[in-house]
């Protein structure tokens, strides 16, 4: 069986250099949103680096894919544009022509983030999005058959090895943590994983807050999480 074609969907993020750099060496197809990303790709990866709107015939048709989506909706959700709906359709769009330019399986990993799982009043439009998009990755696959699986995986915040100091930074995973993971959450069975330890953490202690906030008396007052467990950097890149 030959080895499957490896789709970047972000590759400008750092998660994305990361695990473009993991892959160096296979047969790999760079998503770039524009020239300006294109341009900035090129040279700095083994990848075949495309724009959007060619990356389904960059693609042969009866290749099986693993199509690691590490952006997916805006940028800067905390701070939303007009535009944000029009270029998440058009995001999508790519993704959906790349899953049918092939007759090959697809398996299509996502990074969502664990905010998504029950956020924060403060965190909601960033865990709406994260939803959203996981939403409409289930429904492509769902147009298209069994062929095409979808698994999600949900980090805590993702830092860079040097960036590591206080007891928070620790126990938050790093972006070749997380490019490690996809790759193996893409030879498993489809399925849903919460990664890494401070994600872990924060996930129980939002369940607690949630079953305190629905059974307390009036006045009693609920947990709260530390910002720095529900910073999730995983689109460090720059505004078009």
């Amino acid at each position: 069986m030959s080895s499957p074609v490896h789709v970047v969907v972000g590759p400008r993020t750092q998660l994305g250099a990361t695990l473009l750099a993991r892959l160096d060496g296979q047969d790999v197809v760079a998503v770039a949103r524009h020239e300006r990303d294109a341009e900035a790709l090129a040279g700095t990866t083994g990848a075949r680096v495309v724009l959007a709107a060619a990356a389904a015939g960059a693609v042969a048709g009866t290749a099986d894919l693993v199509v690691h989506v590490c952006a997916l909706g805006p940028i800067h959700p905390e701070d939303p544009r007009p535009d944000d709906a029009e270029r998440f359709e058009t995001e999508l769009a790519t993704i959906d022509a790349i899953v049918a330019a092939t007759t090959g399986s697809v398996r299509v990993v996502l990074v969502s983030s664990v905010i998504a799982l029950a956020p924060t009043p403060d965190r909601r439009l960033y865990g709406g999005w994260k939803n959203l998009a996981e939403e409409h990755l289930d429904r492509i696959a769902l147009r298209h058959g069994p062929r095409v699986s979808v698994s999600v995986v949900y980090p805590g915040r993702i830092i860079a090895p040097a960036d590591r100091s206080g007891l928070s930074d620790r126990l938050s995973s790093t972006f070749e943590k997380v490019a490690r993971r996809l790759l193996a959450e893409a030879a498993r069975k489809p399925r849903r994983t919460i990664v890494g330890t401070d994600a872990k953490v924060w996930a129980a202690l939002r369940a607690m807050s949630l079953v305190v906030h629905v059974v307390r008396p009036s006045g009693t007052p609920t947990l709260t999480l530390s910002s720095d467990l529900t910073s999730t950097p995983d689109r460090q890149e720059a505004r078009p």
